[in-house]
């Protein structure tokens, strides 16, 4: 099994080295005795009405579902919060093929170093999930893609607003939890939808596709979420978040901005916020209203490919289970063929 070095932690006079095994090299029966990141806690109770917790734990490769039960959360409960660093104690069991560490211990890391003594070499690195891709490159490569607009007024909105939101933009996962959940997830996210309608743009002349009006709109569709968002390393919903959503919020920020700047054409900016308000596509997943021009329904539909593509590899790449195909995925309804076209006819020779 791989293993990482996390740190060396002395107890007594006996040095011995912690290790960190990353979420996706755990394997049921296994011994935890750990650091993670707290990215969700719930509490609940039983059909006994026992109390628990239900909490979402996370290392830079994945998350974890971890249960902690009656004596455990009586004791513990009060001793962490979302977004905390915490010790664990426990082990690994596999629940309805899905793995899960059952808690016998948690703390806040501060307060385990305070009992047993500091963990010297610890690296909070391992313990946030992060963007396989280097932030740079991809922040790069978006800046290609806002160069590429035209015209000018609706280059240097796209501009203005990614650099007065440049932090945010590279650090906010683009969903709490089910697609790009990990830092720099925004950043993945917006870039496989701007590429995506780009490139389709230029491709298809025969559309009448706005290449410029289009890239823009792929560029901005999202950047509400830096509102609707709090804490990028274990996000939750802010008070405007709950209440607004980031559809609405991006379109404040898109209004923001423009009043700095002189339109050629007032409706380009219309053009604009319309994209923005209606990217989900449809009234009952979330949009404003309906998408009615071609760079609207464009948008839409690279955005719900990214997102479904993006949860069709995290769910393969977390999957454990024998066989060619995953466990049953909730939200999209199916199983999934975890081989490749090679694997496919290799079998079927």
């Amino acid at each position: 099994m791989v293993a990482e070095k996390f740190s060396q932690h002395v107890k007594g006079e006996i040095p011995y080295p912690l290790m960190h095994v990353l979420i996706e090299n755990m394997r049921s029966g296994q011994r935890v005795s750990q650091c993670f990141l707290v990215r969700l806690k719930a509490q609940r109770a039983t059909r006994a009405g026992d109390p628990y917790l239900e909490i979402t734990l996370a290392d830079r490769s994945g998350t974890l579902p971890a249960r902690a039960w009656a004596e455990a959360t009586q004791r513990y409960a009060s001793q962490f919060d979302e977004g905390d660093f915490v010790y664990v104690e426990g082990r690994a069991e596999t629940y309805r093929n899905t793995l899960q560490i059952i808690v016998e211990s948690i703390r806040r890391l501060e307060t385990y170093e305070h009992d047993a003594g500091k963990l010297p070499g610890f690296d909070p690195s391992l313990l946030v999930p992060t963007s396989e891709r280097p932030i740079d490159e991809m922040w790069g490569e978006l800046q290609d893609l806002v160069a590429s607009i035209e015209p000018a007024s609706l280059q240097r909105l796209t501009r203005t607003i990614l650099a007065d939101y440049e932090t945010e933009f590279k650090e906010f996962p683009a969903a709490v939890q089910y697609h790009h959940a990990y830092v720099g997830g925004l950043l993945e996210h917006t870039l496989e939808v701007a590429s995506g309608v780009s490139c389709f743009a230029t491709g298809q002349p025969g559309l009448r596709l706005d290449h410029g009006l289009v890239t823009a709109g792929a560029l901005l569709h999202d950047i509400g979420k830096i509102e609707e968002f709090k804490n990028p390393i274990a996000p939750s919903y802010s008070f405007d978040g709950q209440l607004i959503g980031h559809l609405l919020l991006g379109r404040d920020m898109l209004r923001a901005g423009a009043r700095k700047i002189s339109w050629e054409d007032e409706h380009l900016l219309r053009l604009l916020e319309h994209i923005i308000i209606s990217h989900h596509g449809e009234l009952e997943f979330g949009a404003a209203i309906l998408p009615k021009t071609a760079e609207a329904i464009a948008v839409y539909y690279f955005d719900n490919l990214s997102a479904k593509l993006n949860m069709v590899r995290m769910h393969i790449s977390k999957d454990g289970e024998p066989g060619e195909f995953t466990d049953w995925h909730k939200l999209l309804g199916r199983k999934f063929f975890k081989g490749t076209v090679t694997d496919a006819a290799e079998g079927s020779s």
